[in-house]
């Protein structure tokens, strides 16, 4: 049996520990990440009490929902953040394309007015290529975004290897803590812990414990971060085979790297990725894919007219060459191709990646992904064998809007590969590349006219023009038709016309007309000679009609009407026009901008919840100090009373034995 001064003794010695304890969660009760601690005791065999430890009160399960919480807010704040700033730029009227393409058709309708008028035509040219400037300076925006994005993600890694070093150290000191003395290393647990905090407002990440105790940290994906007192550091890395060279990221364990998927990442370098890799990816080619439809469409329809000087009209816009990245796997890394976008045929080309595949040496197939890597379309296989290439080399592939150049047919091999975006660049590099506004074609290639002894009052019209290549039209290359062109019709009756070539030859024959309109296209001549006509009503027999080079139409604006329509016509994926395109893109920004605010607000709300419970827990209560402080001053006293009592009886028992 104990003596009673060693069971007083002992229960001082368990109060002053208790009290201790509470004087170390009162003083830390703004301490971010502190736990409160609390001292355990057992009753001692024989009598008296034993202390035992003090441990920090934790549940470990609320702590990892805090940092997955914290994660999950973070990731929707970071993704809001950027994509808010871009939110505002991009509705602005001042920078908005449509605004500019309002501009530049309401001139150009100006100069169709009167195709004379030099001011006119030098006005929408200066309007037009205001348009090609603020195409540049939005694609460069997004693209300064995108800069800033991964300027973010440099310094976030740089931050992440920071911290995964100081947990790593945080390990090693509690292990040498713990290991060398009876003590809990409580104080080095919650620094550790709080860094982990830090660590989950970056990255998505799961923390667990070995078999001593020493924290392990874990991305979402599984791959180590921390491994008791070693860390892994993250690594930014260059994808060469990512047509949009984006970033990627890499784990480094020393002797080798590991791909990380950046979709997995969470927290806010995860909100920085899918901002940099899916948003500005996406309207980085909304915006080329517009850009290139606009230079294509306008450039074809310009070189169907006449321009101020009466030549035949140029290509008003250019984009830049279509970069191609080669597979690294390829067999011949000297062998590569060129892809350039069908003439006219731009409304065919969507914003996905696209992939050459080669099936051998000379054949190959076309596949598009979407942005999550989802095949979207595929062709079929064109053997370079037996296809009709064009004039300079280059193999259409139907309905996908591109032809292709390979370098040195047949130095390829099944499985070869090569990405390009076509849309990537188109925005940042169209440029106006007509000197002035004279190149605007804004007259018709013909005329066409009713004979003066006409019996009728039908009018002629021009119903299409098709062509002006000389060497595949009735257009010669200096100016003309050539002789044998559909160039006058000839009545005999009402429904029968003769259609003859400049020298009076009889070219085709029509009868039982119903329909006067595309006549040429009746007679099969509508394709070789490049334009068509129509009549407004029936003709009678001795009716006659011309087609002639409009080699005097200066005030003519028939082609130019036909550029003004081009702003509301359907011709971006065949379903959009140009302004209804930015609109689509300016609609996609709101929606999303809107979409995470929700979601930041409801993952903040959700985060703080979690904290709440962690320091239901965890956190120091003012209160419930103040009641232990009571309890273990009062319980210190009696263990002094029970002291003193022992004194007292050992002086008593020594004045007896005296």
């Amino acid at each position: 049996m104990a003596s009673l001064y060693s069971i007083g003794l002992s229960g001082l010695q368990s109060s002053t520990a208790r009290i201790t304890t509470t004087g170390q969660n009162t003083a830390n009760v703004d301490t971010e990440g502190y736990s409160r601690q609390t001292t355990s005791t057992v009753s001692q065999s024989g009598g008296g009490v034993l202390i035992q430890n003090t441990d920090r009160i934790v549940n470990q399960y609320i702590n990892q929902q805090v940092w997955s919480d914290t994660s999950s807010y973070s990731f929707y704040e970071s993704y809001h953040s950027m994509l808010t700033s871009f939110d505002s730029v991009i509705g602005e009227d001042s920078v908005s394309i449509s605004t500019y393409l309002d501009n530049a058709f309401s001139a150009l309708q100006t100069a169709n007015a009167d195709p004379t008028d030099t001011a006119a035509r030098s006005n929408a040219y200066s309007n037009f290529k205001q348009l090609a400037s603020q195409y540049n300076d939005l694609a460069n925006y997004i693209s300064d975004q995108r800069t800033l994005a991964n300027e973010e993600l440099e310094s976030s890694v740089d931050a992440i290897n920071n911290l995964t070093s100081q947990i790593a150290n945080l390990n090693k000191q509690i292990y040498k803590l713990e290991t060398t003395t009876s003590s809990s290393a409580n104080e080095l647990r919650d620094q550790q812990e709080q860094l982990v905090k830090e660590l989950s407002e970056y990255l998505d990440i799961k923390v667990n414990y070995d078999d001593s105790e020493l924290m392990t940290v874990n991305l979402a994906s599984g791959q180590p971060l921390v491994l008791q007192s070693t860390n892994n550091e993250l690594r930014l890395t260059s994808n060469t085979n990512n047509p949009d060279g984006e970033l990627g990221i890499e784990l480094d364990f020393g002797k080798y790297e590991l791909n990380i998927p950046t979709d997995e990442l969470g927290g806010s370098i995860g909100g920085l990725v899918e901002f940099r890799n899916e948003f500005i990816t996406t309207a980085e080619r909304m915006l080329g894919q517009q850009a290139l439809v606009f230079a294509d469409v306008m450039n074809q329809q310009n070189q169907l007219g006449l321009d101020a000087n009466g030549d035949y009209g140029i290509n008003l816009f250019s984009t830049a060459e279509i970069e191609v990245s080669a597979n690294a796997k390829n067999s011949n890394e000297d062998s590569g191709v060129e892809v350039r976008v069908t003439a006219g045929a731009s409304s065919e080309i969507t914003t996905d990646t696209y992939e050459i595949e080669m099936m051998s040496s000379t054949t190959f197939k076309l596949v598009t992904y979407d942005l999550d890597g989802n095949v979207t379309s595929e062709s079929e296989t064109i053997d370079t064998a037996t296809a009709t290439p064009t004039s300079d080399g280059y193999y259409e592939v139907d309905g996908f809007g591109v032809e292709i150049s390979f370098d040195s047919l047949p130095s390829y091999a099944l499985g070869d590969r090569y990405q390009f975006a076509p849309t990537k660049n188109a925005a940042e590099s169209i440029k106006m590349t007509a000197r002035s506004g004279d190149y605007l074609a804004l007259s018709a290639p013909i005329a066409v006219s009713s004979a003066s002894t006409n019996l009728s009052d039908v009018a002629i019209s021009i119903s299409s023009i098709t062509n002006t290549d000389s060497s595949t039209s009735a257009f010669t290359t200096s100016g003309g038709l050539y002789s044998a062109a559909p160039q006058s019709l000839y009545f005999t009756a009402s429904d029968a016309v003769e259609i003859r070539d400049g020298s009076g030859t009889v070219l085709a024959t029509l009868t039982g007309i119903t329909d006067y309109s595309n006549l040429l296209e009746q007679a099969g001549l509508a394709e070789d000679a490049g334009y068509d006509i129509s009549l407004d009503g029936t003709p009678v027999a001795g009716d006659s009609f011309s087609i002639t080079f409009n080699s005097d139409g200066e005030s003519d604006n028939y082609n130019g009407l036909k550029l003004a329509n081009l702003q509301t016509e359907n011709t971006v994926e065949g379903s959009k026009s140009f302004t209804s395109a930015f609109s689509s893109l300016v609609t996609e920004v709101g929606s999303l901008t809107a979409t995470l605010s929700t979601n930041m607000d409801a993952s903040e709300t959700i985060m703080n919840k979690s904290i709440a419970a962690r320091d239901q827990v965890s956190a120091v209560s003012l209160d419930e100090e103040a009641v232990n402080l009571l309890r273990y001053q009062q319980s210190y006293t009696a263990s002094a009373q029970v002291l003193s009592a022992a004194q007292s009886t050992f002086a008593t028992l020594i004045s007896a034995l005296g």
